[in-house]
């Protein structure tokens, strides 16, 4: 509710009249209106998934997230061609956190986003530095999802975006 007084309030200072700021879990949230861009900054872990997918439900025209602590796949990827990377836990972290959101960006390209990958901030500050920014262009990309399908079969994973994805 902090956040939300404080995004109101800073809204209002730069006379920004067509925002609405709500409060919500979104694992069940829905709106009955357009939204044109979605913001998740530092959703943890699966958070970020659902995120995306009220983007995607919602066909908003921008979707922006800064991921953060990405475990869902820790405990899921197994690959005998990469046993040797992925025995040491921050090799395999590190692994998880580029595979988890390459995968993000390819099921949002499958829908017919333009995604950027940026560091936006410099690495000094923070090590969770990754920005997901992808635009709507409304062609979907067959490509795009057979590189995601590649990877899930490699590394033998079932991310949650995929899963939420399904009651599109």
């Amino acid at each position: 509710e902090g956040v939300i007084e404080a995004s109101k309030n800073m809204a209002k200072n730069l006379d920004y009249n067509n925002m609405e700021f709500i409060a919500a879990d979104l694992r069940e949230f829905s709106l009955d209106k357009k939204i044109d861009l979605v913001i998740s900054l530092h959703a943890c872990d699966i958070a970020t998934d659902y995120a995306i997918y009220s983007g995607l439900k919602h066909n908003s025209k921008m979707i922006i997230c800064v991921p953060c602590c990405h475990k869902e796949l820790m405990t899921q990827i197994k690959s005998d061609k990469m046993n040797e990377m992925l025995k040491h836990g921050v090799y395999k972290n590190r692994f998880c956190d580029m595979l988890t959101d390459t995968m993000r960006s390819l099921l949002m390209e499958s829908r017919g986003y333009k995604v950027s990958v940026i560091e936006y901030i410099s690495p000094l500050d923070t090590p969770k530095n990754v920005m997901l920014k992808a635009v709507k262009t409304g062609e979907e990309n067959k490509k795009a999802l057979a590189e995601y399908y590649k990877l899930k079969e490699m590394f033998n994973v079932k991310p949650t975006l995929e899963v939420l994805m399904k009651n599109l």
